[in-house]
Order: C-alpha cells, then sequence, then structure tokens
C-alpha cells in the first residue's frame, strides 16, 4: 500500500477555531453590523480591517449573510441594511479580486484538519468567480422583496440601482470562470444570477428599466453572453426571457408594458448593438469578427435546440425569430449564419424526430395543438421569407436538405397533417421547394435528388387527401375535378380549407419528379443510375437501375398500388405546365384573339392575380376580399389547371400569411 501523500495543509484543533469563529461573528453580526460590511470591503489577500478581521474570515460570514437575506423583513437583515450592507455588498461585486469558497477537510483522530493537494485543486477548480458571492447575497435580498416592498427593501433596491451600471462593468470585462461548463450545477447558478436579480428588481420596481436602457449600461451585453454559454435550462431560460423583450415583434410583460407606455424603449437601432455585444468575445480578450460572431450565435441555437426540452425550445423559437427580424436591415451576418448552418438545420429536423410522434392517448378526431414540430416547420418559412431568403436561396435549401429536412418531416408527418396549419405548411414547403428549383445549383439539385423519393410521407399525405380511402380511382377525381376544390365554407386562407390537404401530395409528386425524372433515373431513394435494367412487377411502371436495387427498394411497397395514379397526376401536372406557358404567351401578345385582345377570362385571371398581390404586399388582404379574386385567378382557368395550380397561385396570400402566424 503506497504512503498517504503529505498534506497541503494541517489546521490543528479544527474544531475549537470553528467553533472560536462561529461565537466572534454571532455577536459582530447582532450588536456591530457596520464591521460586517467593513469586512466585506477587503480585497487584499493578506489585509485586515480595523478590528484585525481578516479576508480568510469571508468565506464564513458570506455563508452567514446568505443565509439572513433569504428573510428580507426580519431585524437581524434590517439593521443589516441600515448599516449599509448592500453598498458593501456592491462594492465587493465590483472590486473582489479573490475567490471566497470553503475547502473540505479531512478530519484526524487528534481533532486537526487536513487539507489534501486534492481538495486544493477541486476547490479552485470548482470556486465561485469573485464577483458572484456577493451578488447571491444579494439575488436573496432582491428576491424576498415585497409587492409593494418594505422601506428596508426599497432601501435595497435603491442602492442596487445606484451601483448596478458599473457591477455589469467589472462582470463584463472579467468574467473568469463563469463562461466554462463546470462540474455539477455551479456555473449555471452562476449565469442566472444577475437574469434573476433583473427578473426580480423589474417586477418589484420597473423604474428599473430605465437602468438598463442607459446606453453606458452592459446588462444586455452580460445577459445575452450568459445566454450564449448557458449549459441548462435554468441559466438559459434566465437570460433569454429578458432579452427578447428588447427585440422587435416579442412579447413584453405586463408589468414592463406598464412602465414602456411612459417610458418606451429605444429603437432597435440603438439597443441591437449592446445585445449583440455580448457575442463579441468570451473569456478570451481576442474580439471575434462580425462573421464569427454570427456563426457563433447561431451554433448556440443549435446546441440548445439538440438538447433542451420542447417547452424551452418554443420559448427560444421566440428569440431566434425576434432576433432574425431585428438583424434583418441592421446586421446581415446572422441570417447569412442561419442560412449556411448545416448544425442548426439538423437540430431543426433533430426537435421534429424527437417530438413527432402522436401521443397515443390523443383523441383520433380533430387536430392537436401545435407543438414543437409544427412550431418547427413553421420556423423555416421565417428563414425563407425573412432577409436575404431569396437571395441565398441555394445555400439555404442545401443546408435544409443536409440537415434531414425529409426525415424530420418523415417522423413527425402524423402530428403536423393533425394540427390545425399542417397541411397548408406542407403545401407550402413544397411549392417553395418548387419554385426554388431554377435557382439551385448542381451541387443542391443533387443532394435534392439523393433525398427524393418518400414513399412514406407520400402515402400518408396521399390519405390525408383521400379521407383514408385506398381507392386510387378516388385519389384520381380529386385531380380532375377542380372546381370542387374551391367548394368549401372555409376561406381559401384557411388552413381548412381541402385545397390544403389535397394539393400536399401532388405538390411532393411535382418535386420528386422535377428532381428525379419520371422513368429517366432509377427509383431507389439514393440510386442515381439511368432506369433502364428492370421494372418493378407488382405495378409494371417503378423504374429501376436493375435488379439489386429492385430488391432493396423496400419502401415502394406504400406506393405500388397508386403508381398508376401517380403516372396519370405527373401527365396531368405536365398538362397543366402547358396550357400556363400558352395562357402567358397570350397574354404577351404571341397569340391573340381575333378582335386583337387576349381572351376576357385570362383578362380578368391576370387582373384579379395582380390585385391579389399589390394587397397582399400592402397588408390589406382580408378575406372578404380574398375569397372573390381566388375564384377568379382559379376559376377562369380551371378548365385548363387543376387544384395543384389552385394551390400554387394561392401562395401570393398565403406565405406572408405562414409567416406571420408563425410570429
Amino acid at each position: 500500500m503506497p504512503p498517504k501523500p503529505e498534506p497541503f495543509m494541517t489546521i490543528p484543533n479544527y474544531e475549537k477555531v470553528f467553533s472560536s469563529l462561529t461565537k466572534k461573528w454571532t455577536d459582530i453580526f447582532e450588536n456591530d453590523p457596520r464591521r460586517v460590511g467593513r469586512l466585506l470591503l477587503l480585497n487584499e489577500y493578506d489585509g485586515e480591517t480595523i478590528e484585525g478581521d481578516a479576508q480568510n474570515e469571508l468565506a464564513y460570514v458570506f455563508s452567514e449573510l446568505k443565509t439572513l437575506s433569504r428573510k428580507s423583513t426580519s431585524k437581524p437583515w434590517k439593521s443589516l441594511v441600515d448599516a449599509g450592507i448592500i453598498t458593501a455588498l456592491c462594492k465587493s461585486a465590483i472590486n473582489q479580486k479573490h475567490y471566497i469558497t470553503f475547502a473540505m477537510p479531512d478530519m484526524t483522530d487528534d481533532g486537526s484538519a487536513e487539507l489534501s493537494q486534492e481538495a486544493m485543486e477541486k476547490m479552485r477548480n470548482n470556486a465561485p468567480s469573485p464577483y458572484v458571492v456577493a451578488l447571491e447575497v444579494l439575488c436573496n435580498a432582491v428576491c424576498s422583496c415585497a409587492i409593494p416592498p418594505t422601506s428596508t427593501e426599497r432601501k435595497t433596491i435603491d442602492e442596487l440601482k445606484k451601483h448596478w451600471s458599473t457591477i455589469m462593468q467589472r462582470v463584463w470585462s472579467d468574467p473568469r470562470e463563469t463562461l466554462e461548463p463546470g462540474e455539477g450545477k455551479g456555473r449555471v447558478m452562476e449565469r442566472l444570477v444577475v437574469g434573476q436579480i433583473v427578473h426580480r428588481v423589474v417586477r418589484v420596481d420597473p423604474s428599473f428599466l430605465d437602468v438598463i436602457m442607459k446606453p453606458s449600461d452592459l446588462t444586455l451585453a452580460v445577459l445575452f453572453r450568459f445566454w450564449l454559454y448557458s449549459t441548462d435550462e435554468p441559466d438559459a431560460i434566465s437570460n433569454s426571457s429578458l432579452i427578447s423583450p428588447f427585440l422587435p415583434e416579442a412579447t413584453v410583460p405586463d408589468h414592463w408594458a406598464r412602465h414602456l407606455a411612459t417610458s418606451p424603449l429605444p429603437d432597435v437601432h440603438a439597443l441591437l448593438p449592446r445585445i449583440l455585444l455580448g457575442a463579441s468575445r468570451g473569456a478570451e480578450k481576442k474580439k471575434r469578427t462580425p462573421t464569427q460572431q454570427a456563426d457563433f450565435i447561431v451554433s448556440a441555437f443549435a446546441s440548445h435546440w439538440q438538447r433542451f426540452p420542447p417547452r424551452y425550445i418554443l420559448e427560444e423559437f421566440e428569440l431566434f425569430a425576434s432576433l432574425l427580424k431585428a438583424t434583418s436591415t441592421e446586421w446581415p451576418p446572422f441570417a447569412r449564419a442561419v442560412h449556411r448552418s448545416e448544425a442548426l438545420w439538423t437540430s431543426m429536423a433533430g426537435i421534429m424526430q424527437r417530438y413527432g410522434a402522436v401521443d397515443r392517448n390523443a383523441s383520433l378526431r380533430g387536430y392537436l395543438p401545435e407543438g414543437a414540430a409544427v412550431a418547427t416547420l413553421r420556423m423555416y418559412f421565417n428563414v425563407l421569407n425573412g432577409p436575404e431568403g431569396d437571395e441565398h436561396v441555394d445555400t439555404l435549401t442545401y443546408s435544409w436538405l443536409a440537415g434531414g429536412l425529409f426525415d424530420g418531416l418523415e417522423e413527425a408527418l402524423g402530428t403536423i397533417v393533425r394540427s390545425a396549419r399542417g397541411p397548408i405548411l406542407l403545401s407550402s414547403l413544397f411549392s417553395a421547394l418548387c419554385n426554388q428549383l431554377p435557382k439551385l445549383s448542381a451541387k443542391t439539385l443533387r443532394k435534392l435528388r439523393l433525398e427524393l423519393p418518400r414513399p412514406r410521407t407520400m402515402l400518408s399525405l396521399i390519405f390525408l387527401a383521400n379521407s383514408g380511402s385506398q381507392d386510387p380511382a378516388a385519389l384520381l377525381k380529386l385531380v380532375t375535378d377542380g372546381n370542387k376544390v374551391l367548394q368549401s365554407p372555409y376561406s381559401v386562407r384557411d388552413p381548412r380549407h381541402p385545397i390544403w390537404s389535397i394539393t400536399a401530395w401532388q405538390l411532393l409528386l411535382k418535386l420528386t419528379n422535377a428532381a428525379r425524372p419520371w422513368r429517366e433515373i432509377c427509383a431507389r431513394r439514393g440510386c442515381e443510375n439511368a432506369a433502364d435494367g428492370a421494372v418493378c412487377p407488382g405495378c409494371d411502371i417503378a423504374p429501376y437501375c436493375g435488379q439489386e436495387c429492385l430488391d432493396e427498394d423496400i419502401q415502394h411497397k406504400f406506393l405500388c398500388p397508386w403508381m398508376e395514379a401517380l403516372m396519370i397526376t405527373d401527365a396531368i401536372q405536365k398538362r397543366e405546365a402547358e396550357d400556363r406557358e400558352e395562357a402567358t404567351a397570350k397574354l404577351q401578345g404571341i397569340s391573340i384573339s381575333t378582335d386583337g385582345e387576349a381572351p376576357q377570362s385570362l383578362q380578368e385571371s391576370v387582373v384579379a392575380k395582380e390585385e391579389l398581390e399589390r394587397l397582399s404586399a400592402a397588408g390589406e388582404l382580408t378575406d372578404d376580399k380574398l375569397e372573390p379574386l381566388m375564384r377568379k385567378v382559379l376559376g377562369m382557368q380551371q378548365d385548363a389547371q387543376g387544384p395543384i395550380a389552385a394551390a400554387q397561385n394561392a401562395q401570393a396570400g398565403e406565405e406572408s400569411a405562414v409567416t406571420s402566424g408563425s410570429r
């Protein structure tokens, strides 16, 4: 057995020493509270107060202060506040240089305490940052304040307001170990203490917002940096819930709103740089470039969404959407980082995969409330219709595909289609992808080909449109009898309108056949060989490059009975495209009527569509205006167009509704 290592430090008669220390400070707290404050102002490790109190006694004193501060109306705490303890705590948070913590000694038979080298290293590694201990006492004090506050509590808040901006300057400039993951919950508590203080003080005294809104104050930068480095729900929620209300279109707490009615927030042009400052650097002194800042923010979102539960993810979606809106004109690097981040979109698809399963206890009828899966799908539209979405559509689409968009949809489809807005979201997504095809690079188009086809997804959407029927003839009737699509008690803008469930599968079929032309590419997903080797013996339609792919394509069984209907639908879609091209040519004067004008039905259709787009852009598109315009746009062309064309034309008024609904 190896010999026991020599202790780093030995304290003889430890119990007697500790008992004497306890008696000393119990008497001081009761009879001389100002002396407590003088010790808190001691910053030199080997210094002493005028009474001879040493800094190594601070750990015990702060332990007592944490206990007393939890009862802000007690007589001992009132005496301490009257003696200036709040000012002393604030100055300690500003100036303290040394770590304040207890070490865990090993007791010996003779009553001595021994501290090993290992215990000392563990103590140093887990010790809170020097400013944190004082902030924890202040946090206890303000969290126990009543509404309205007592005179002692009022004095606590007033003193805190005087020193707050200086405290934030210290926390920002010298974060020490607060930004590290750490062991256990210690660092998590360090990152949430500032947020807890702000939350409670603003509730007790909303005018504290005026302190935060001062141009020189760094609270927003500190909160945002703590959120970026958060590793658990408490520190993430404590900070993000304070950042969101300062951004556009975010929810503002009622007690904030009452104060902001008379003292409004500065505009986003003034606030956004102060928030984004939190991403400019971590514990290191070197500043990040704007691109590095944006990438770091996006990686924080991705990290949180991979680990946190749905309740918090939904709260972070609000922060994400508000930040995307705020940076649209003020800070383009954020949108660009979002577009190119495969990690972000992998986390998005992961949310749909993890939380997309329908609860087995859910009702078999009716709609499900929107949960994490549907909210995630809506975020795709927020980004697509957000800043620079159209300009960087190729980068964004590739990130979607590389992140597993179709895998996420496949897992969450049962929940999505049961949600009230599910079918409209799916139709709009597939329509957007179809419209983007001409803008995609060869690399992105190849990635799209490798992600298709999706037989399971297609079958689920077919059953949705066909009301569960397994009759292909009934499905084809929905495709050919387009006039019935508009015969609904619901507005076309209403997600319950049948146009959205009827066209979702058709748009997916159109996308699939555009990316993998019918009878040209092998029908097995992942294969890009020419389809000239084998044909499915069941449907005699699905083509393959050879027998091996035919045998391996186990998902084709889902669509095998429907292949004839899908082939006919594909032919109808191609005819619709040709008819639309012919109609466009007529309107451009290539082919005109005998009286020298375009046909009246086409004129009315185009005028109605232009009016639809104008009202949508102006935000004046109400249901009473939408319905007659849609009937003109769609009804006049119904002989040449089926429901899929109707749904794609409806995007002019619907995509903005999808995006605004998600916010």
